[in-house]
């Protein structure tokens, strides 16, 4: 997906040069960012003192048993500023939800992090029977940082 990343912050840098205005950055929310499946959650991505610097968004595919996120910034968070951002997902050992998520050994995760405009992701990970552990980080530009962390939750 980085290539779709890389196609949006070329388009633009065109659309900016030859003049004309955009109106609106170049998002995938009516893909799920990458995402197949129905959107099953969105988290504040926040700062320790509560400032919101994004969305970390969570998507499920009943077809294919995957769940997959993206963590997509917001104006406070760098939108539109190549800035770093990530997000993870992994399963947990655990059935039920619980406050944290006990890692399987060998680990199943998928991350994706880097300096990117909009936002990081897509990752994804099956995990029929198991709960999910979702992570996501997103730095400003100016020395800030905000994060969200689950416990396990979302379990199939």
């Amino acid at each position: 997906m980085r290539i779709h990343k890389r196609a949006a912050t070329v388009l633009s840098a065109l659309v900016a040069f030859s003049g004309f205005a955009l109106t609106t950055a170049p998002t995938a929310s009516a893909a799920g960012y990458g995402c197949s499946g129905s959107q099953i959650g969105a988290y504040a991505v926040k700062t320790s003192g509560g400032t919101t610097f994004g969305t970390a968004y969570l998507y499920y595919d009943s077809s294919t048993g995957k769940n997959c996120a993206a963590a997509v910034k917001n104006s406070t968070g760098g939108y539109g500023a190549s800035t770093y951002t990530s997000v993870s997902i992994e399963k947990c050992t655990q059935t039920s939800p619980a406050s944290v998520c006990t890692l399987l050994n060998p680990r199943v995760y998928d991350n994706d992090g880097d300096n990117y405009l909009y936002y990081a992701g897509p990752v994804s990970v099956s995990s029929p029977n198991n709960c999910i552990h979702l992570g996501a980080v997103i730095w400003n530009g100016n020395g800030s940082f905000a994060q969200y962390n689950s416990g396990a939750f979302h379990c199939s």
